[in-house]
């Protein structure tokens, strides 16, 4: 080869190699010594949100699935692990969002106002661990995301369209419990309906619920779908053909007591009722739903805690932002004549711009805050409502007061409805609201104290244990733990029953400060047990290193732990408490009260009473005692330089 043959060669080698690199010529028929670095791709950490249902349970094709709906969302779209726990009972609330803790869920969402305290106690006590609530809105922890809904708003529109679509000119309303989340959706229900009136000059009339006493019916429960058959049979019987159930699933009872007699239309609450995961094969009796966002919320939440911007915040939802709304039934959109459609989307833009209000203006005529107080009938459609809390486990509590509310009954004809509440706290401020909102409680002293100095309820009956109308409380700890006296307990968990609990709290943190430990600076963790047995399991089972009850709360769990008064040892006995026992609320009528003490006075003396008052409270007997009884307590308190607001 010659030098120039070479040359020209080389050239060609070299062009063909710059060609290359620039990416033009043809195709390489190669592949590339090395690949080229590929951009790393940023993968979303999965979380995993945890939902603890009411007990209504997560299918209740109402509340606790809409918020459901919510985690499954979310785990469509996003890719979350999402978890539930189903609450059987009230006591199960503390229980299911600890199990959650440990299993470190993180998100943690409870969902309705009866899982307020349990929420609230886990929050501040755990304060990394992010928290949602559903149907909550004055809790303020930096660690929880609270919600609130204007589903008055929905509701007045619900009423809009009832007063319009009814052909009995009647239309009713009711309620599981009378509490504030439940009434809001029935005082826009009711004043829907008169701004229908007043626009049409009509006089459709609302059966279940009255704006201006904040009175109406209630089942009393959230669960008892037959309670829905026999609240909606007695509605319709009155001529309602419109109804409004605010009760969960107990809808669904009315809802069939309206297909079994082919007559009557549903407006659903919190999701849409004739949609296909809640009521499809009864849409022809679903008008409308009112709808409450908690999907919404609940997938939003669980996005934030995803990209890191979940902080405590109030979220309220509104028609303005799509947090409430109303639906048209799947069958039923169609039939609706257009004119109104018309009149409730102009409604639902005067409701937005704040021209129209839908709720009770407060001290206006209808509000009537200071209405006064009328005793219950005592009916089944006006029942005298009795609030007690599970010091055992709730079933059997419920139990013995439904045995003992059945044989007053058969004495007196008067109707007595017992409702469990959560702890204490609640019961004083159903006794304490304006009207009332339970008639009878059974308030441990201290409890009895507070309600009683602010005026809302007067003792009437103390209960007797063991031949006296006192007892006393006991602090005790593992026989093992090396404890032997209250100086002992600084650093170390507590087990009480609840925060208002005479024997369980009151003597106890007033006599630990005696001993020189503070319990809101010393003690390591403070727990709600929820109940007097469970203080006691939660000590012998090592969750708490000691814990407060009455004497002797041990026998009570002996059956499933039959070495409980060998391994859990007394280390320290109160002075005398009175026991608790059965009041009556402020303006509660003479006569019928003296009825029903002397009922259980009478009861108590029989075999069927005896067992009635033993399940209900573990009570052998009852006297007779004024609120004087308390007094000799009150001293008591009064030597600590303690008064019952200071501890609540």
């Amino acid at each position: 080869m010659t030098k120039k043959l070479y040359s020209l060669l080389v050239l060609l080698i070299l062009a063909a190699l710059v060609l290359s690199a620039c990416g033009g010529g043809a195709e390489p028929t190669e592949e590339p010594m090395e690949e080229p670095m590929e951009e790393p791709v940023e993968e979303t950490a999965t979380i995993k949100a945890c939902q603890v249902t009411d007990v209504g349970g997560i299918d209740d094709k109402s509340f606790n699935a809409t918020a459901w709906k919510g985690f499954t969302d979310a785990e469509d779209e996003f890719g979350v692990e999402v978890q539930y726990l189903e609450s059987q009972q009230q006591t199960d609330y503390e229980v299911n969002i600890n199990a959650f803790l440990e299993e470190e869920c993180d998100l943690i969402v409870s969902v309705g106002f009866l899982l307020g305290d349990a929420t609230a106690a886990a929050a501040e006590a755990n304060p990394d661990q992010a928290f949602a609530i559903v149907d909550v809105d004055y809790l303020e922890f930096p660690n929880l995301r609270g919600s609130g809904f204007n589903i008055n708003e929905a509701t007045f529109l619900a009423g809009y369209l009832a007063a319009g679509m009814t052909e009995t000119g009647v239309v009713g309303t009711y309620g599981g419990l009378n509490i504030p989340p439940v009434t809001i959706f029935m005082d826009g229900f009711v004043l829907g309906v008169e701004e229908y009136n007043a626009a049409h000059g009509t006089s459709v009339e609302v059966l279940g619920w009255d704006v201006a006493t904040q009175d109406g019916l209630f089942t009393g429960n959230f669960e008892s779908t037959d309670d829905g058959r026999t609240m909606g049979e007695t509605l319709l019987d009155e001529g309602a053909d419109i109804i409004m159930p605010v009760a969960g699933p107990v809808g669904a009872g009315t809802l069939a007591a309206m297909e079994e007699r082919g007559s009557g239309l549903l407006i659903g609450v919190d999701t849409d009722w004739s949609a296909p995961y809640a009521y499809p094969e009864q849409a022809d009796y679903i008008l409308a739903s009112a709808l409450k966002g908690m999907d919404g919320f609940v997938t939003d939440t669980i996005e934030m805690v995803m990209d890191g911007t979940f902080e405590g915040e109030i979220y309220t939802g509104t028609l303005d932002n799509g947090g409430v709304g109303l639906a048209y039934g799947a069958n039923w959109d169609a039939q609706i004549p257009a004119d109104l459609k018309a009149e409730i989307d102009d409604l639902k833009a005067g409701i937005i711009a704040g021209d129209v209000m839908t709720l009770p203006e407060a001290g206006g005529e209808e509000a009537a805050p200071e209405a006064e107080f009328t005793t219950p009938a005592g009916t089944e459609e006006d029942p005298i409502l009795w609030a007690v809390v599970p010091s055992g486990e709730t079933d059997r509590v419920v139990t013995g007061f439904e045995d003992l509310a059945a044989l007053i009954y058969d004495e007196t004809g008067l109707v007595i409805q017992p409702f469990v509440a959560t702890e204490y706290a609640g019961v004083i401020e159903a006794a304490c609201a304006i009207p009332p909102k339970a008639h009878m409680t059974s308030l441990a002293t201290f409890a009895y104290v507070l309600a009683a100095d602010n005026g809302c309820v007067g003792s009437e009956l103390v209960a007797v244990r063991y031949g006296s109308p006192v007892y006393n409380g006991q602090i005790y700890v593992r026989a093992d733990s090396g404890i032997t006296e209250l100086a002992d307990l600084a650093g170390k968990t507590f087990c009480r029953p609840d925060p208002l609990s005479t024997s369980g709290w009151i003597i106890p943190s007033i006599t630990l400060k005696a001993a020189g430990v503070d319990p809101d600076t010393d003690l390591a963790q403070i727990v709600d047990a929820g109940s007097h047995d469970a203080a006691v399991a939660g000590v012998y089972n090592g969750d708490c290193d000691a814990g407060a009850s009455f004497v002797d709360a041990r026998t009570a769990i002996e059956e499933d732990y039959p070495d409980v008064m060998d391994v859990i040892t007394v280390i320290e006995i109160s002075a005398d408490i009175p026991n608790d026992g059965v009041q009556f609320v402020t303006g509660f009528d003479p006569e019928v009260k003296q009825q029903i003490v002397d009922a259980l006075l009478a009861i108590a003396e029989t075999e069927e009473g005896q067992a009635a008052l033993d399940t209900a409270y573990s009570w052998t007997a009852l006297e007779a005692h004024d609120d004087t009884f308390y007094d000799p307590f009150r001293q008591v308190l009064d030597a600590a330089g303690i008064s019952p607001e200071d501890l609540q």
